[in-house]
């Protein structure tokens, strides 16, 4: 029976590989963005997550036109380019808004939805590498570390209701900020990764689908690492 699998940020590299994997699997897949992938073929839906109403807007939207998500995927991030001493109130905000509030409000409208099903669901959050070994965008590691806590504190709150949540921490991912990283950075973080590479999305994508799935229905409050051997 297919699912109904809610991706947010498919407008990048990562977010669309885990949409298109939940695809394939034959789910009935939706995308939620503030900007549109072209030529996806899952049906897409705009949204800004740094706005609440926005978000309350778009789950109600969904599940009036689709219906009750079965499984949620929190892919969508953001972050500043400033260093430490340089990050503006508005840039750490945005950060923290988009990384941890955004994921915190979405879990908040799944569960209720749920709820009213009488059904269980799945969630996978997506964290990083920076939410466990720290990052050199401070405020982008403290979101993930950030969304590892929300992730082991909720999976133990929703249990009872048949709703597993757990998380999925990759390295460098070969698309989106990945690529974006300096020449330097990048090859500093690939020359003291063991598989001397970075992750494809599908490799992370994989991970993603088995942790929504009815094989990993006895983990729940996890983060699982994708880290290429570090």
């Amino acid at each position: 029976m297919s699912r109904i699998v809610l991706v947010t940020g498919v407008a990048g590299g990562l977010g669309h590989g885990i949409a298109s994997l939940f695809e394939a699997e034959g789910d009935i897949v939706i995308g939620l963005d503030l900007y549109e992938r072209p030529g996806a073929s899952y049906r897409q839906y705009a949204c800004d997550l740094s706005d609440a109403g926005a978000i309350a807007d778009a789950m109600a939207t969904i599940e009036r036109d689709v219906g009750p998500v079965d499984v949620l995927v929190n892919n969508a991030a953001c972050c500043g380019s400033a260093g430490f001493l340089d990050l503006s109130a508005d840039e750490i905000n945005r950060t923290l808004a988009v990384n941890v509030t955004a994921v915190l409000l979405l879990c908040q409208h799944f569960v209720r939805q749920r709820r009213r099903t009488g059904q269980g669901g799945a969630i996978v959050n997506v964290a990083s590498f920076a939410g466990i070994r720290g990052s050199s965008q401070i405020e982008y590691g403290a979101s993930k570390a950030g969304v590892i806590n929300l992730t082991r504190t909720m999976a133990r709150q929703v249990a009872a209701d048949g709703i597993r949540v757990n998380a999925v921490a990759p390295a460098l991912v070969n698309t989106g900020m990945g690529v974006r990283l300096p020449d330097a950075v990048r090859d500093t973080f690939l020359n003291t990764t063991p598989m001397r590479r970075g992750a494809e999305p599908e490799e992370v994508a994989n991970v993603v689908l088995f942790l929504a799935g009815g094989k990993a229905s006895y983990v729940s409050g996890e983060t699982v690492e994708v880290f290429g051997g570090l």
